[in-house]
């Protein structure tokens, strides 16, 4: 019979048996299972290659935008369960290439700043390459903030809310963190000055038009700890490296619901870095420019194993300039500049299994946690103008933490701190054509501070509720040496300590997917112990002691909030808040002298307290491409601090800050943030804010009068260009209205205009180049103003 081999359709060609030859068939049938036992061979061979060539393949494609241009620096990652199997960058021309590693069930994902997240699941045997197009991420969706004490998206948080990400805070021209928070209308300093080289008792946040000291209104906090200074509530904002910040949270209105005395006017969390389990981090920046500038950073941070640990550090000096005006200037006059270092050091050790979400599910035997351990030290020196004015400040905090995390239970956040400061100052006063300057004042004052919180939260189904225990102590004098004619004369101290212990409670009510509510309160009771004040005359060797009654007082500080999800793009909130501010032992118990002008302590001085009420309106549209943010809102201010005059004369200026009986701030905030192309966005920052006094029975004159440093109107203005190549640009502007020096409004300083670029060239994946200039127009703008 026949025999067909089983490759005969592989083969070219006819095969013809001889049926009459046996012995030429058998001879045939032979070379026939020969070559039946090569084709399977060949066939074996064939099937291992192909298989081989399978597990072994490359994954190519490229990355583009939705206006199909290429995106460079785009992270390609394989993974496969969880773990990465390769990882790449794409080129210029937007390809990668990755290497399956002999993998199966894998996702290819792809990460770039500014837009959302590309997820795809590939499946066994792919060939062909993958396409990857980029889509822009919503300005509102997909930010998380942790400023409302319990981590929730922006596009749900019934509050006034602004965000700068890493991105952002890159593209300014900025050397520190207020200066990056000013394109955001409605923050402010208590003077226009920029930290770099202004005093630090002027360094206090504002919010909304809401001052009337140099003490801030509004919380200041980094990685979960206050930045206000515990003695005089200014805010050191060179105790934060910018390199280390991660985001930056700003709360526009009352917010003494979640950060007690500090948060009168809102509050400001920066969210430090953080790195992943096995991935270093290591940052650093450094610059040299005019003016003998020159800063360094550094942040380095790594984890493994569950210990981790991460190291902040900064350094910086400017030649400043000299800030008396040019036909005003005498010998007493000098530059005004400054020097900082700054090192935080942290290590950390996470136990436990993290799964997300915590607390939820079939989470309710999860356990987890982290305890930490941090020390900070900082030192500052600066020159404030003339020959005989400076200031330095040593500052050494220690604090520890604790993380918890219960399926069951909930979340536990404990913080604790203890810190120590002293602060030395030196006052003059300067001769009407300012050519001599006479010692009036040495000032040390030493303070200490110590605190701890607790912080509990937990869902509930729909609901998400937070509890926290707070305590604070604060202690501090300042020792003064008094001058006349360069001849000391008098020695002086006065100062005391304060105790606070606060209880808040909050629920935020996730009621339908359109509409969220939240509302809670926080009380605290403070009291003023110890406080005396010494006075020593040299000249007689006598001695006058005063001690002060011990006093306390309490706040309840109310909070409710509510936002519905009118139709897909748009939103509707609106809030209440109660919000209060404690005078501090600065303002109880020290004077001070700046020029000619005789600031005096009152310790008989009340808190503050205010009520604010807003609605507002967010918009996105334009395919996601366009943000719209506006609001309305009054705050009324009962009992707030002011510097009121007591008397002027054309040499000396004496104010006393006072209990001025009412204020009143109406005003519109507009925040616009648009995406021309996924390269180019244009953002905009307008407040108006009319700031007035509404009651004052001790001096009626006052009354109708705006409140000292506070523009009527401000607008920020930037521009991030950032092609998907190696180069981008950055420009920022600020326009502001004419403000007051004075509560008597003779004292007017101008509205003035600044420009700010930025420019960066990408060498390499990880090296950054950049050229940047504040003020680049070179405008001169009124600070502060007197008589002479």
């Amino acid at each position: 019979m026949p025999y067909y081999s089983p490759m005969r359709n592989q083969m070219s060609g006819t095969q013809i048996i001889d049926r009459n030859s046996q012995k030429r068939g058998n001879s045939k049938y032979t070379r026939e299972k020969n070559k039946m036992f090569g084709c399977v061979c060949f066939a074996l061979c064939l099937l291992v290659f192909t298989v081989s060539s399978s597990f072994s393949q490359k994954v190519t494609g490229t990355v583009r935008d939705p206006q199909n241009a290429p995106i460079v620096g785009a992270t390609v990652t394989l993974t496969q369960e969880g773990t990465t199997i390769s990882e790449t960058v794409s080129d210029e021309s937007g390809n990668y290439l990755l290497d399956a590693n002999r993998s199966s069930n894998l996702v290819l994902t792809a990460r770039f700043a500014g837009f959302a997240v590309f997820s795809l699941s590939l499946p066994t045997g792919f060939t062909e390459p993958v396409s990857i197009t980029l889509q822009p991420e919503s300005p509102r969706e997909n930010v998380t903030v942790s400023i409302t004490r319990t981590d929730s998206r922006l596009s749900e948080t019934p509050a006034s809310v602004v965000v700068l990400d890493r991105r952002t805070l890159n593209s300014t021209a900025a050397q520190t963190v207020d200066d990056s928070l000013r394109q955001i209308a409605g923050f402010t300093l208590f003077r226009r000055s920029s930290s770099k080289t202004s005093n630090p008792t002027t360094q206090g946040a504002n919010l909304r038009g809401v001052s009337g000291s140099g003490a801030s209104r509004a919380a200041v906090l980094f990685d979960g700890l206050s930045l206000n200074d515990a003695f005089g509530g200014w805010t050191y904002w060179s105790r934060v490296p910018l390199v280390a910040v991660e985001q930056a949270e700003l709360l526009r209105g009352g917010a003494s619901s979640l950060y007690g005395s500090s948060g009168l006017s809102g509050a400001v969390n920066l969210v430090p870095i953080r790195s992943d389990d096995g991935e270093p981090v290591f940052n650093v920046r450094t610059s040299a420019g005019m003016q003998n500038t020159f800063d360094a950073g550094l942040f380095t941070a790594y984890t493994k194993n569950g210990w981790g640990f991460d190291l902040a550090a900064e350094t910086f000096q400017t030649g400043g300039h000299i800030p008396t005006g040019f036909d005003e200037r005498g010998l007493a006059d000098t530059n005004a500049n400054s020097r900082h270092s700054n090192e935080i050091f942290t290590l950390s050790k996470a136990f436990g299994k993290e799964i997300s979400p915590p607390g939820r599910g079939d989470a309710e035997n999860f356990n987890s946690g982290r305890i930490f351990f941090r020390g900070n030290l900082f030192t500052e020196r600066r020159d404030n103008g003339t020959s005989l004015t400076n200031n330095r400040t040593y500052f050494r905090q220690a604090a520890a933490g604790a993380d918890y995390s219960n399926g069951k239970f909930g979340d536990f956040q404990l913080r604790a701190f203890l810190e120590t400061q002293v602060y030395d100052q030196t006052f003059s006063a300067v001769s009407a054509d300012r050519n001599t300057e006479n010692l009036s004042r040495l000032q040390r004052v030493p303070s200490q501070s110590r605190g701890a919180n607790l912080l509990w939260t937990r869902p509930f189904g729909d609901h998400s509720i937070a509890a926290s225990f707070e305590t604070r102590e604060v202690r501090g004098f300042s020792d003064e040496t008094g001058y006349f004619g360069g001849v000391p004369t008098s020695l002086s101290g006065s100062g005391g300590s304060e105790r606070t212990y606060s209880v808040l409670v909050q629920d935020s009510w996730h009621v339908s997917e359109k509409l969220n509510f939240s509302f809670g309160g926080r009380f605290d009771y403070w009291s003023n112990l110890d406080a005396r004040s010494t006075t020593r005359t040299l000249a007689t060797n006598l001695v006058n002691v005063l001690n002060f009654a011990d006093r306390s007082q309490n706040a309840f500080s109310p909070r409710v909030g509510a936002l519905y999800q009118l139709t897909q793009n748009v939103s509707v909130y609106g809030a209440f808040s109660r919000s209060f501010r404690a005078p501090t032992l600065n303002e109880l118990y020290r004077g001070f002298r700046v020029g000619n002008v005789v600031t005096r302590a009152n310790n008989n001085l009340s808190a503050e307290h205010a009520n604010t009420l807003e609605g507002g309106v967010n918009f996105t549209g334009w395919k996601r491409r366009l943000n719209l943010r506006g609001n309305v809102f009054v705050t009324e201010v009962s009992d707030p601090v002011v510097s009121i005059t007591l008397a002027a004369t054309p040499t000396l200026i004496t104010r006393q800050r006072q209990n001025v009986g009412a204020t009143r701030t109406r005003g519109v905030e507009l925040d616009a943030e648009f995406s021309i192309r996924t390269d180019l966005k244009l953002s905009a920052s307008y407040l108006l804010a009319d700031s007035r006094v509404t009651k004052f029975p001790t001096n009626p004159i006052l009354i109708g009068k705006f409140l000292p440093q506070i523009a009527k109107h401000q607008l920020n203005f930037q521009i991030n260009y950032r092609p998907h190549s190696r180069f981008s640009l950055g420009i920022q502007t600020r326009l502001s209205d004419a403000q007051f020096e004075d509560d008597l409004n003779k004292l007017r300083l101008r509205p003035y205009f600044t420009m700010d670029a930025t420019a960066a060239f990408r060498a390499y994946k990880n090296l950054e180049i950049f050229t940047a200039g504040e003020n680049i127009f070179n405008s001169r703008y009124d600070i502060g103003l007197t008589p002479n």
